[in-house]
């Protein structure tokens, strides 16, 4: 029961972060302050009132739209606060109020906004995968968490290879995401959520290419994959290893 009730509250607070990642999807693109002004309508740039701002719900209240303008309000702003929420509960309810919760949140909350950004302006605002590594950084180096400092070298070493070798087939912003990624799962479980990363997204390119939906100019964000990966390796990393140890094992005794 007391797992339920952390994770409930982890997750109203995933909604608010969700809220305010909302608000870094738009501005930071744009060069604009996350802090000022105070949010408004992008269509008649009426200033939003508290209830208003509610997560989730006010834009079901509103129906998706402007209380002034009656503007149309995308409805990436309750998705992101939905999923943000979620993640945050489920990092409350499986790791509790622990130091590794918090850098779980540092990192989710990262990767929630560089996915919205990637999706809307393939980039990954130096803000987010900067600022998030080196809040990381800190906290491992405080704790002197070396498995944690080793995989940030490890995951940002191995994608700027990729990006040297391939010419430029990594994003810039990619790169520094994954220090972000090493930094709170450490080497084990980041280069779990690498793998993830690449292989799903390997998937992906191959079947758009396969379907003609790929041309050379066009491409495919990667932040998504990161992030896919670096989830998945939270909840289930543990459970991956030990179960390609125990097929190693199996067909080496074979």
């Amino acid at each position: 029961m007391m797992e339920l009730v952390i994770g409930l509250i982890y997750a109203f607070f995933g909604s608010v972060f969700g809220s305010f990642a909302n608000v870094c999807i738009w501005r930071l693109p744009r060069g604009e302050s996350v802090v000022w002004p105070a949010s408004r309508c992008v269509h008649c740039q009426g200033q939003l009132r508290p209830w208003q701002l509610v997560p989730i719900f006010s834009w079901l209240f509103l129906g998706g739209k402007c209380a002034y303008c009656q503007g149309e309000i995308h409805w990436r702003y309750p998705v992101v606060e939905l999923v943000t929420a979620v993640l945050f509960g489920l990092i409350g309810y499986f790791f509790g109020f622990s130091l590794q919760a918090f850098r779980y949140l540092i990192l989710l909350f990262a990767l929630v906004v560089s996915v919205g950004t990637d999706f809307s302006h393939r980039e990954i605002p130096d803000e987010i995968s900067w600022g998030s590594s080196a809040v990381l950084f800190v906290l491992a180096l405080v704790t002197l968490d070396w498995p944690l400092l080793i995989g940030g070298a490890v995951l940002f070493g191995l994608l700027y290879l990729i990006a040297f070798a391939s010419g430029g087939g990594m994003g810039g912003g990619d790169i520094k995401l994954s220090l972000a990624i090493g930094l709170a799962l450490g080497w084990r479980l980041g280069l779990v959520g690498l793998f993830v990363a690449f292989l799903v997204g390997g998937l992906l390119a191959m079947g758009l290419l396969f379907s003609r939906k790929a041309g050379g100019k066009h491409q495919v964000p990667f932040a998504p994959f990161l992030a896919l990966g670096a989830v998945t390796a939270i909840f289930f990393g543990d459970l991956i290893i030990r179960g390609y140890w125990d097929i190693s094992m199996q067909i080496w005794r074979w």
